[in-house]
């Protein structure tokens, strides 16, 4: 090995430019081929995952230290240029730098790991790849409902992450806040329906509250913040006469649309059972043009629309 590397130090500019370029076909066919056997090795996905990046690494290394040592009788006589290089490269690719430094950011500073659900600027999903240059994001939300994938995938920069807030919906505090808001008529029961939502509210998220009390103690334990109720809140106001609940609660991040799908079904039975005491608000509201009628309608005629919703 010691003759081969002397060897190579002594090989003229042309035949280490040769020996580099078969060199580093070399490296990278072997790592390469490392990448594809050695994580089968492994059951967990995860572990597979550390490996194939590690080697990844680990083949780049070992490129710069073969052409370090290729060109060592070089590098001194060629390091006025490579300053000169450098500070022009330096400019020229100053957005692929920002990116490297983000990646170091995200790992020393643990912005976010593989598989947890983050929001960089308009952009959520969950992380399935970090990378030295792009994070992969497996998107949610758009023209779905929030919490559910819609089949994109997103490759944002890592210099996003020093340039604005970087949103983590997994670290700590696994749950948010979230809310429905329940329209009844004036003439409903207002008792009644305060203590029906919050008691299929309190129904609802009884199987984890334990667990998000749990979860907040840590987040307080860890950094200086108030302790705001975990046990859903019910909260009345008068909308166009109409009485407007707003149920807030905990939910896990993850389980959003579900809870809200479970929650109004509920609540549409129990408004059912109530025999005439609780009724549904019908709001809407009607489209004038100026000089004329209802949109699309001769005058007299009103088009209505819901909250919400196309022309009816």
């Amino acid at each position: 090995m010691q003759e081969f590397l002397e060897h190579a130090v002594s090989l003229s500019l042309i035949g280490k430019c040769v020996a580099a370029i078969i060199g580093i076909f070399l490296i990278h066919t072997t790592f390469r081929v490392l990448e594809q056997m050695l994580p089968r090795r492994f059951g967990r996905a995860d572990a597979r995952y550390k490996v194939r990046k590690f080697l990844a690494f680990s083949g780049y290394v070992s490129i710069l230290f073969f052409l370090a040592i290729l060109f060592e009788d070089r590098l001194g006589r060629l390091s006025f240029a490579f300053g000169i290089v450098g500070a022009g490269m330096a400019v020229a690719l100053q957005d692929v730098l920002a990116s490297i430094a983000g990646a170091f950011s995200i790992g020393f500073s643990k912005l976010y790991t593989l598989g947890d659900r983050i929001q960089i600027g308009d952009t959520r999903g969950d992380v399935i790849d970090i990378g030295l240059l792009r994070t992969t994001l497996m998107e949610t939300g758009n023209w779905v409902s929030r919490d559910l994938y819609n089949g994109r995938i997103v490759r944002i920069p890592n210099s996003a992450v020093l340039k604005g807030p970087v949103f983590n919906y997994s670290q700590g505090f696994r749950f948010i806040w979230d809310e429905i808001k329940v329209l009844f008529t004036a003439t409903s029961d207002c008792k009644l329906a305060r203590e029906m939502l919050l008691r299929v509210a309190k129904e609802a998220i009884a199987g984890y509250l334990r667990e998000a009390q749990t979860s907040w103690k840590a987040i307080s334990d860890n950094y200086r913040s108030a302790n705001p109720p975990l046990e859903p809140t019910v909260a009345l106001v008068v909308n166009a006469g109409s009485l407007e609940f707003t149920v807030s609660y905990v939910i896990d991040y993850t389980k959003r649309t579900a809870m809200q799908d479970q929650l109004f079904t509920k609540i549409v039975e129990e408004i059912a059972r109530s025999e005439g005491r609780l009724e549904w608000a019908r709001s809407a509201t009607a489209i004038f043009e100026p000089g004329r009628g209802p949109r699309g309608h001769t005058p007299g005629v009103t088009e209505w629309r819901e909250p919400g919703s196309g022309t009816v």
